[in-house]
């Protein structure tokens, strides 16, 4: 004759809504596979729909089903955290061969970026926080920083350079990146504010949005951004970056 434990005999009397409470409790438990790849995949998946300044640790520990604790094993702090995903993502950029020109290297550059924000959105919000830049960032953007000083500038009119074709293509990236949304018919619901003449115009505008492609106009922005590095290299700078 068999034997019955008493374990299975309680299993046997439990009523389904018993089993199911035990079944949630064992899923509540620290999972198997909690590794640091895990965390950094849960921060990245949290990190698209959650504005930088509302990312914690706990909020990735929620992902995984984790103790905010168990993710100290991996990482000591947010920042910690942050950094090691910004990693990840920079890493995935396609760094542009050499070129002939130092014009193509920063037009390849540019592309670079577009097709890693195309793909990684949130690899903009990684570029920098708190005040701080990213190392990951810097790895990718100190190329053209090179690229930019082997043109012969140094001093106050490299810093100056730099500075202003950073801002001019990563503003333009972002500002065009976002374009697509800005120029959909449902984005002028308030149009009757306006008078009625640009009430008209802002319609015919917003109809021929529509035709707009937004390669070809970084394509064109692009020509006026590296038109503006030339000029600068070749001496033609602001009066206050000149030496």
């Amino acid at each position: 004759m068999s034997v019955v434990k008493s374990s299975e005999l309680a299993i046997a009397h439990r009523s389904p809504g018993e089993t199911a409470e035990v079944g949630a409790r064992r899923k509540r438990g620290r999972p198997s596979r909690l590794s640091r790849e895990a965390v950094v995949e849960a921060a990245l998946a949290i990190l698209a729909d959650v504005p930088l300044e509302g990312f914690s640790m706990a909020l990735v520990a929620k992902r995984l089903g984790a103790g905010v604790m168990s993710l100290y094993t991996y990482f000591p702090s947010r920042d910690a955290m942050l950094l090691a995903v910004a990693e990840d993502i920079y890493t995935r950029f396609e760094r542009p061969s050499p070129r002939e020109t130092w014009q193509d290297e920063v037009r390849d550059w540019m592309w670079a970026t577009v097709r890693l924000f195309d793909r990684y959105p949130v690899a903009i919000k990684l570029s920098a926080w708190d005040g701080h830049v990213s190392p990951a960032w810097l790895r990718t953007w100190f190329p053209i920083v090179r690229l930019i000083k082997r043109q012969g500038l140094d001093g106050p009119k490299l810093a100056f350079a730099v500075s202003w074709f950073s801002t001019a293509s990563m503003s333009f990236i972002v500002t065009q990146m976002g374009s697509p949304g800005h120029r959909r018919r449902d984005s002028i619901v308030h149009i009757g504010a306006l008078d009625r003449e640009d009430q008209q115009l802002a319609s015919t505008l917003w109809l021929d949005f529509e035709t707009v492609d937004r390669d070809a106009a970084l394509e064109f922005g692009f020509d006026a951004i590296i038109g503006g590095l030339a000029r600068l290299i070749d001496g033609a700078g602001p009066a206050d970056s000149r030496p």
